[in-house]
């Protein structure tokens, strides 16, 4: 029987958080501003807006996270900067240099010795173990992303290619994708992502953290 406690611990997860307060912040109102703009946004803006963004804004928002700062943040969202907040967002992902499950959680999904197990299987431990594992800001954040991604693929064109093409653009902010995943695998990586996308939503709840409470 497969279980997730009794081979697949979180030895190296250690409890430094991956990111401020006060960027936490600063992402959180970028996030709450897409979801409720997804609609106008569009399924195919949420993360790739390089060809329609302005990217001197993209830096300001780009730097108004790095520094922690909401207020910046929330100001550009005002002035409906939304698109160069999603890009700006894809570029402090891809600045942490690391994915946001640690590579220990991530051999739930990566070791092929678990292709048998059901995809909503390895997706439930996976979510138990950051929640059990990860400290409080790291959860946040893979929640705020996560929540996001449902957000935008429920909101999607119903064809099913388009509809995969968010999650294919995010996997390598959760995973370490490597050239040797046959397709096969890189397939099955996939629909567990998607169903951990699907999972978080209800899993995963993302909460207001202290470094905006205050501005609502």
């Amino acid at each position: 029987m497969f279980s997730r406690s009794s081979v697949y611990q979180c030895m190296g997860c250690g409890e430094k958080e991956i990111i401020s307060e006060a960027s936490l912040g600063a992402i959180e109102e970028i996030v709450e501003s897409l979801r409720r703009n997804v609609r106008v946004l569009g399924n195919g803006w949420i993360f790739r807006g390089e060809g329609v963004a302005n990217q001197g804004v993209v830096n300001e928002i780009v730097s108004a996270i790095e520094n922690g700062t909401p207020r910046t943040v929330r100001t550009m969202l005002d002035a409906g900067w939304r698109v160069e907040a999603a890009q700006a967002l894809y570029i402090y992902l891809t600045r942490l240099e690391q994915p946001l499950i640690p590579a220990s959680i991530q051999s739930l999904v990566l070791d092929n010795n678990n292709r048998n197990v059901p995809p909503e299987v390895v997706a439930s431990d996976v979510l138990g173990l950051i929640k059990d594992e990860l400290p409080p800001r790291h959860i946040a954040l893979v929640a705020l992303i996560l929540n996001l991604l449902d957000c935008s693929i429920k909101m999607s064109p119903a064809d099913e290619l388009r509809g995969h093409t968010l999650p294919v653009s995010m996997l390598p902010h959760f995973f370490n994708i490597e050239n040797h995943h046959f397709m096969d695998e890189w397939r099955r990586i996939l629909v567990i992502f998607v169903e951990l996308i699907r999972q978080a939503s209800t899993t995963l709840m993302p909460t207001p953290s202290t470094s905006t409470a205050h501005l609502r």
